[in-house]
């Protein structure tokens, strides 16, 4: 396999063993996942998604994990140039945010995810658009998918101009939905451990993009840093005591996140 280029001035890692590259249709790099082989897949109309909700857990103590409401705004760098800007708005039982990508096709990527009492994510939905709105000219719906997870596995309902499929992945209990560049998410799978058992160091991410599961490593950095490691990419976020993301970095990619604002 060829040293991959780089894409948008983001540089991509390597494959390793037993892990593939994972790339957006606009260009933009995906971390690296390791691949279910029991992932398994059934064409459908929102069967799945039409389902009785999910009954949220009840975990006393972990209601002190959630924050109060929280709002703020990413923005991504590669260098000196902005590759992501990042907008979100946070409550005890809900986040949503749109991830505005800096490519040719003016990728945005917007989502509203509902969060359990445990800081899990039993629901997100997400609208992917193509060329921003104009005067002139209205931004283009490419895909919306709905992703329900339940025990083991995830229902992704995906809507394109093709037609509608259902498909059912395999995936592990508490998976947190994974966007590239979205330090939003990410966020979220940091307050997802906390909330989990004392002690726990590895929380699961569910790719939205396709469908792949892995279980990152969380370890401390001293003081307010920890590094999040998914597959052969490392994060290193700033964290608050109520587990806000305040910035971070990708350094083998010389990505740097910085957050504007908060409330």
């Amino acid at each position: 396999m060829g040293v991959p280029q780089p894409v948008d001035g983001i540089i991509p890692p390597l494959p390793g063993p037993g892990f593939s590259g994972c790339w957006t249709s606009g260009g933009a790099p995906l971390i690296l996942h390791a691949m279910k082989p029991h992932t398994h897949c059934f064409l459908g109309l929102l069967a799945l998604a039409l389902a009785p909700a999910l009954p949220l857990p009840s975990l006393g103590t972990a209601l002190a994990a959630q924050s109060a409401a929280d709002s703020g705004t990413f923005i991504v760098r590669h260098g000196r140039d902005t590759v992501a800007t990042e907008r979100f708005a946070r409550t005890p039982t809900s986040l949503k945010g749109t991830l505005d990508i800096r490519n040719a096709q003016a990728t945005s990527q917007t989502y509203e995810a509902v969060v359990a009492p445990d800081a899990s994510v039993p629901l997100i939905q997400v609208t992917v658009r193509e060329d921003q709105d104009s005067g002139r000219v209205k931004a283009k719906l490419v895909r919306r998918a709905r992703v329900i997870f339940r025990e083991d596995s995830a229902a992704v309902d995906d809507a394109t101009r093709r037609g509608i499929e259902t498909r059912v992945f395999g995936s592990e209990r508490g998976a947190v939905p994974y966007m590239n560049l979205s330090f939003a998410l990410l966020e979220q799978a940091v307050r997802r451990l906390r909330a989990g058992a004392p002690g726990a160091t590895q929380v699961p991410f569910f790719n939205l993009n396709g469908g792949q599961t892995l279980d990152a490593t969380v370890s401390s950095l001293g003081g307010d840093s920890v590094a999040v490691a998914i597959g052969s990419v490392e994060f290193h976020l700033r964290v608050d005591p109520a587990g806000r993301v305040l910035g971070g970095s990708i350094p083998a990619q010389q990505i740097v996140a910085e957050r504007l604002g908060g409330s």
